[in-house]
């Protein structure tokens, strides 16, 4: 009897300890932090997303034109059609008349505008779909960007989108052009979702300096650092936008406050002679 009464209360000793251990596993799980915090983030997960893009649809220097060919702007309609961002910012335009042109092809579906040409022969342009969107030149360099104001809904915050062009053959007018670009950029209302695009030509790779745009990669470095205190690069990750496999298409966007949701060089919308790529990049705000 004494047996038996041992060996009962050892396998109900075995139960007891087996149901606590069940308790405390189901109590851990409904309280466990990683997931909490995982239920917190679904809600920023699944907030409105802004897509948008940046885009040098020129052609390879060694071209007699290297600017944008009118005859190629049916496929890059095509290829933003395609992707549908809600902003794209393009360079090396030849003109308002080229961005006529490539609306005409968008169905309406996009308002534009491009900078003044400035010193130089080609020019910025930024597109959105916000019909009551504003836009406004700023000045760098001697050059021009052209900056977009917009909202997804009429509730969420103001988004200020740039298209920029540094110059690809002097890096210490890409530090000064950059510096300008940023400058004007941080000093937005505060409240201001504000995102830089374009062709930056930064040469950043010391691998890189016998391509033909590399003059200073210090004068480089310092710009993108300048870029880098108040903003984040969201392409980072996204790899080479241009042949030769160089990286010199960005686009900045706020350090805080958006969740990096897509970024991808678009490898395959390439037209007639071009050497960039579209970058496509989404985050949720």
């Amino acid at each position: 009897m004494r047996s038996l009464f041992e060996k009962n209360e050892k396998m109900w000793a075995k139960i007891l300890l087996t149901v606590v251990c069940l308790s405390m596993i189901a109590v851990a799980a409904h309280f466990n932090a990683s997931r909490e915090r995982s239920l917190l983030a679904a809600g920023v997960h699944d907030g409105p997303r802004l897509r948008v893009m940046t885009w040098n649809i020129g052609y390879a220097e060694l071209e007699d034109d290297s600017r944008a060919h009118t005859k190629d702007l049916q496929a890059v309609a095509e290829t933003i059609l395609s992707n549908d961002p809600d902003a794209i910012a393009l360079q090396e335009l030849t003109g308002a008349e080229q961005l006529k042109v490539l609306l005409g092809y968008l169905h309406g579906r996009y308002r534009g505008a491009v900078a003044p040409a400035g010193n130089s022969d080609r020019v910025d342009a930024v597109l959105v779909k916000d019909r009551n969107a504003g836009f406004e030149q700023l000045p760098a360099d001697g050059k021009f960007a052209i900056a977009a104001s917009f909202r997804l809904r009429p509730e969420l915050p103001n988004v200020v989108f740039v298209s920029a062009h540094a110059d690809a053959f002097s890096a210490a007018r890409r530090r000064v052009f950059t510096g300008e670009v940023v400058d004007w950029a941080r000093n937005r209302p505060h409240q201001s979702i504000v995102l830089i695009a374009g062709d930056f030509n930064f040469e950043l790779n010391l691998k890189n300096e016998s391509h033909l745009y590399t003059d200073n990669v210090k004068n480089d470095s310092e710009a993108y650092s300048y870029a880098l205190k108040y903003f984040r690069d969201l392409g980072r990750d996204a790899g080479y936008t241009a042949v030769n496999d160089r990286r010199i298409d960005y686009l900045f966007g706020p350090t805080e406050a958006v969740l990096l949701r897509r970024a991808e060089v678009l490898r395959d919308a390439g037209v007639g002679q071009m050497d960039h790529w579209p970058l496509l990049i989404e985050i949720a705000l």
